[in-house]
């Protein structure tokens, strides 16, 4: 029987990651391993939207968010506004670590919780590999069809590159 001391649990923010946080919260405790959670960020989704002042970084042809105000005189009540004030810097990697730590803190679990920026098939494997993690725990998005014949899937990646063995949490 192989020994499963050094578990990799891959989250993502969708329910078959959080099925795997769960899956592999009840093994470190069944076989009283360590676990590291890891969220990979693919780089395109870190961007955020930043209002700018400096005319340099307006769009070609277009106008910045300031030069809405001119248009603002007939508006009673401004329209609520769901970004990031200006003076606050939103970063995701900061948002991802805190909902995994609010998952964490709901079982009770106290572990290492890592955000990176990257492939996340890829990004998993080598962080799998390079901590010497001996399980990797990874949830299943349950693509369809010709979603998954075409995009194919993270957990089908990173089962198929992984050096160690893949559990999919369903």
């Amino acid at each position: 029987m192989h020994a499963f001391n050094n578990i990799l649990i891959a989250y993502d923010g969708s329910e078959g990651s959080v099925k795997a946080v769960k899956l592999g919260i009840d093994m470190m405790r069944r076989l009283d391993s360590n676990i590291t959670v890891l969220h990979v960020l693919e780089e395109k989704m870190t961007g955020a939207p930043v209002a700018s002042r400096q005319p340099e970084a307006l769009p070609i042809g277009g106008f910045g968010l300031q030069d809405m105000n001119m248009y603002a005189n007939n508006v009673k009540e401004p329209a609520p506004s769901n970004r990031p004030s200006e003076d606050v810097h939103y970063d995701p990697t900061e948002e991802s670590a805190r909902e995994i730590r609010e998952l964490l803190a709901q079982e009770r679990v106290e572990a290492p919780v890592e955000v990176m920026v990257g492939d996340p098939s890829k990004t998993i494997c080598k962080f799998a590999e390079t901590q010497n993690h001996d399980l990797i725990i990874i949830g299943s998005r349950g693509l369809g069809g010709l979603k998954k014949l075409i995009l194919g899937s993270v957990s089908d990646k990173v089962t198929n590159s992984a050096t160690c063995p893949v559990l999919v949490a369903k």
